[in-house]
């Protein structure tokens, strides 16, 4: 378990390092009006990739630790169900974006479409394939897919930029470009095993009864595995239609930032959800998950108090002196992320005891508390009610998510058997 620790925190590190290098790079050289443009670009197909995924990812990673039989099946019934869902989705774009983005003008309306229509496969492909080796303990070859996407970006970057084509667009293709060779790695990493695999299992390489019981439980988990707020981002796509690019552009730098701490809890819950999964005593589970969720807390706490002490002079040293109205925004959305990612932490090592609906009640409850708060806060304080809002709702699905964990602490039991899930979704709402 420790050189799970070692390379997905190790790579999470890395990712959020290069994503800070290219945050910087992309906000100076576009200036705020460029990075609010972009983020309208590219939040929306975030959302629609969010949302298609239909929890297919963390179904996998738990059936993969399951039922190590079945891996080559996963990528089947994975590159079946990606199809389906990239022509549904593909027609709600071509519907939607352009009345959302109707505000920011045609070219870049018609921009995000495209976005879209190319984003959609390959992010669904490349979640399904990693998650099969995040499921069988590859922690190596599953962090090398991950960081490859970031490393690919930065560099593609820095070749537009040398060669004088930096603009919203070519941030955008650079974006594409990293994510087709992302996928390219994670087949040649994966499939080699998964076809030896299949060669030994007499299992098939598709089925539609598994499909099925894979949805079910995905689905299950579904709204838990998005968090709304840090993984939608329902803030940003909310200021993406009541507020100017400059604004929104302020808001992205300080998301930028604070974002560090969530991404580490999502690290974090990525070696959780599979050890958890493998334990057969709920004391057992119960130990992983609070060590975890304790190194959490101290890493956030302690980046909680850097920021509140030197916002600004952290502002004007990485973005320039015209982020610096984004001081008040970043302290709070770093707070929100503190919070974020211990409940990242025990949200997965719920799922990992085969509770997904626990998360999925955290993330409703949390709904509920961040739409109002946005609907007020946003006309009233403007991006700063947004960042307020992404904190009320972060400490309500914290507070759930302490609950259900408590809760399951009382039971001496096992994890539930991946395919109760009738069982499942009863046992995380009303057992202990």
């Amino acid at each position: 378990m420790r050189r799970a620790i070692f390379y997905t925190s190790g790579a999470q590190i890395a990712i959020q390092l290069i994503g800070l290098v290219t945050g910087i790079l992309v906000a100076r050289w576009l200036g705020p009006d460029g990075r609010g443009q972009l983020a309208a670009v590219i939040s929306w197909a975030a959302l629609f990739a969010y949302l298609g995924n239909v929890g297919i990812p963390v179904a996998y990673t738990y059936a993969s630790a399951k039922e190590p039989a079945r891996r080559h099946q996963l990528l089947g019934n994975g590159l079946v169900a990606a199809g389906l869902q990239w022509l549904v989705l593909a027609a709600l774009g071509i519907w939607l974006l352009p009345v959302v983005l109707a505000s920011h003008g045609t070219v870049l309306a018609h921009l995000a479409v495209l976005y879209l229509l190319a984003y959609v496969p390959l992010n669904l492909l490349t979640l399904y394939i990693n998650a099969i080796q995040q499921g069988s303990g590859q922690y190596a070859r599953f962090n090398v897919v991950r960081l490859s996407v970031s490393a690919g970006y930065v560099l593609l970057l820095v070749l537009f930029w040398a060669f004088g084509h930096m603009n919203v667009e070519s941030v955008v293709s650079a974006n594409l470009l990293s994510n087709v060779l992302t996928l390219a790695l994670a087949l040649s990493l994966t499939l080699p095993m998964l076809v030896r695999r299949g060669q030994e299992s007499p299992l098939g390489w598709f089925d539609v009864k598994t499909l099925w019981g894979d949805l079910r439980y995905g689905l299950s988990a579904h709204i838990g595995t998005l968090q709304p707020f840090s993984g939608l981002q329902i803030d940003v796509l909310a200021l993406t239609m009541l507020v100017g690019v400059h604004d929104l552009g302020l808001y992205m730098a300080a998301l930028a930032g604070a974002s560090l701490l969530r991404a580490q809890g999502f690290a974090l819950g990525q070696v959780v959800l599979p050890e958890v999964a493998k334990c057969s005593q709920r004391q057992e589970q119960m130990k992983i998950i609070l060590k975890f969720a304790g190194i959490a807390g101290l890493g956030g706490t302690l980046a909680l108090l850097v920021v509140l002490l030197w916002a600004s002079p952290l502002l004007r040293l990485v973005y320039g002196s015209a982020f610096l109205p984004a001081s008040p925004i970043l302290k709070a959305l770093t707070f929100a992320g503190l919070l974020g990612a211990v409940y990242r932490v025990l949200a997965d090592g719920l799922r990992g005891m085969g509770r997904p609906f626990a998360s999925t009640i955290a993330e409703l409850v949390g709904l509920g508390v961040g739409i109002p708060a946005l609907a007020v806060g946003i006309p009233v304080w403007g991006v700063l009610g947004a960042a307020q809002a992404v904190v009320a709702a972060s400490a309500g699905s914290l507070a759930v998510a302490v609950w259900f964990t408590w809760r399951s602490s009382l039971s001496s039991g096992t994890s539930i058997p991946e395919r109760d899930m009738d069982s499942a979704t009863l046992d995380g709402a009303s057992q202990p």
